[in-house]
């Protein structure tokens, strides 16, 4: 899917189109900071760089579009009918699927991102800034932020899975940046994902 695609989705939301494409810049950067160059090492896929991926390919990739209820939604007070799919190929044996939702507390947009990426990726990555290491539930993970996001509106939690990882983006709407009660947000990022963590595969 496009930043272009991505901006749309977010115009569509009723966002104003400055945050749709600061959202859309975000999430384009999660896929391509993980996404990198791949080769095959005894038949484990690989980063260029790093040492292999631990993923389980015979696990199906979680679908937040489709497995989180519309109850578990609002039960962190996000609105179920602002839903909006960034990327979801149908094939359950996929490397990404991609949702987010608008929150009924504040200015913001909760993305959560299922993938066969990992923690260690992540961390690796020199175009993330790494922030903080964070124990969501039994899952030891970290927080991050862009490097290329001067107002520091998003903040990223990622946590271990069987399939890979896991990642909750809270993304500030631009014109309420002013209200940012942290920036970048990782206390509301963490908070998110403490609740969506037991939702979420092991």
């Amino acid at each position: 899917m496009s930043a272009l695609d991505v901006r749309r989705g977010m115009r569509a939301m009723g966002m104003s189109k400055r945050f749709a494409v600061r959202l859309a810049v975000g999430m384009a950067a999660v896929s391509s900071v993980l996404a990198g160059c791949t080769s095959t090492v005894g038949g484990n896929a690989t980063e260029e760089g790093s040492s292999p991926v631990s993923h389980n390919e015979s696990v199906p990739l979680f679908n937040p579009c489709t497995d989180l209820s519309d109850e578990v939604l609002r039960g962190d007070k996000l609105d179920p009918a602002t839903k909006h799919v960034d990327v979801d190929s149908g094939d359950p044996m996929g490397w990404w699927k991609i949702c987010n939702w608008r929150s009924t507390e504040g200015p913001y947009a909760v993305g959560i991102f299922s993938t066969r990426r990992t923690v260690a990726e992540r961390r690796s990555n020199e175009q993330n800034l790494i922030l903080d290491d964070v124990v969501i539930g039994s899952r030891a993970g970290l927080t991050s932020t862009e490097k290329n996001d001067p107002d520091k509106l998003s903040c990223y939690v990622s946590v271990p899975a069987a399939q890979g990882m896991f990642e909750l983006g809270i993304h500030w709407r631009y014109g309420e940046r002013q209200s940012l009660p942290q920036s970048p947000p990782c206390d509301l990022a963490i908070r998110h994902m403490r609740y969506f963590e037991p939702f979420l595969p092991k």
